[in-house]
């Protein structure tokens, strides 16, 4: 197998790495905060309409070109994936549904509410958009896209995105670990009885936790559409926001290691994509191939069972006062 396979699966690989690692982080506030977020699926659908469509409005119809109409079509995206989470915010904190009964039903109205939206963003449009929208100009990154031997692709036309999800991990891990505010998202999924007992709004920094949820899951979700594929298709995001949840759980909702699990679920899905032609992979049948990212997802979800340990208040409903 030449080594230029090899680098354009790694490339694949950083790019689903990027939207693994987003969507994971957004279940990672939430999560901490001690609302559990199945949803991802159904925001990160959310994104990729909204994101399609901002890409498109801020760049032709505003004319504000390049790069400016791409980004703000990202943050549209993160945007509209915000307040889709704010459905589950109210209903798991300020009415105490059930987390994984509101998490279902995020995943279920997306479908919908997708299809509704491309019909009025895209002309009449319901199941995809014109192919071929704006994007970001793509980049190398220098010294690692010169390594000989056509290793060096892998590190050629990549997105700038792929670059700001690798950097997340630093303020990401920062604000968790050492602001007050991060703090505190913690302790309300650890222990909310005594946060509130220090003067803490437990409803409040649960509410931040899920929005940012929704907006990381919603810009994962734009970029899917706008700079990975081009346009909106329905069902393009193919159980991503399943896998990146696995990825969490697996990482045990640590930012640092979540992005060691990202990549490595996104060169699983990588290895259908570019690698099927490998020795080893070309005997499989082709329906097994395509099951490969999800099965791996399987495996490494079974032999973490037990050896994770999730924010202790997660999923439970704070009964105490001081809501929002």
């Amino acid at each position: 197998m030449p080594f230029t396979d090899i680098a354009v699966a790694l490339q694949i690989s950083f790019t689903y790495f990027t939207i693994l690692y987003l969507t994971g982080l957004g279940g990672l506030f939430s999560e901490r905060s001690g609302i559990v977020n199945i949803g991802l699926e159904g925001l990160m659908i959310i994104g990729t309409v909204s994101g399609a469509f901002g890409a498109r409005f801020f760049t032709d119809t505003l004319e504000l070109g390049l790069p400016w109409g791409p980004i703000l079509g990202l943050l549209f995206g993160a945007l509209c994936g915000a307040i889709f989470a704010g459905v589950h915010a109210v209903a798991t904190i300020t009415f105490r549904v059930d987390h994984i009964v509101s998490g279902v039903v995020l995943n279920l109205v997306a479908v919908g509410l997708a299809r509704f939206l491309s019909y009025a963003f895209f002309d009449g449009q319901s199941t995809q958009s014109d192919p071929g929208g704006p994007h970001l100009d793509r980049l190398d990154i220098p010294l690692l896209s010169s390594i000989p031997g056509g290793i060096g692709r892998a590190f050629q036309s990549l997105s700038p995105m792929v670059l700001v999800a690798a950097f997340m991990v630093v303020p990401v891990w920062y604000a968790l670990n050492r602001l007050r505010w991060g703090l505190r998202l913690r302790s309300c999924g650890e222990n909310p009885e005594a946060t509130r007992s220090l003067g803490v709004s437990v409803p409040l920094y649960r509410y931040q936790g899920v929005l940012l949820s929704g907006a990381f899951a919603g810009l994962s979700g734009a970029y899917l559409a706008s700079e990975v594929i081009g346009n909106w298709r329905e069902g393009q995001t193919l159980g991503l926001g399943f896998i990146a949840l696995a990825a969490l759980i697996i990482s045990n909702w640590n930012p640092i290691r979540l992005m060691f699990f990202a990549w490595l679920f996104g060169f699983a899905v990588a290895i259908p994509l570019r690698l099927s032609d490998a020795p080893i992979i070309s005997v499989l049948p082709p329906q097994f191939v395509r099951m490969i990212p999800y099965v791996v997802t399987i495996v490494a979800i079974a032999g973490f069972v037990g050896r994770v340990r999730p924010p202790a208040a997660a999923g439970r409903a704070y009964e105490g006062g001081g809501g929002v």
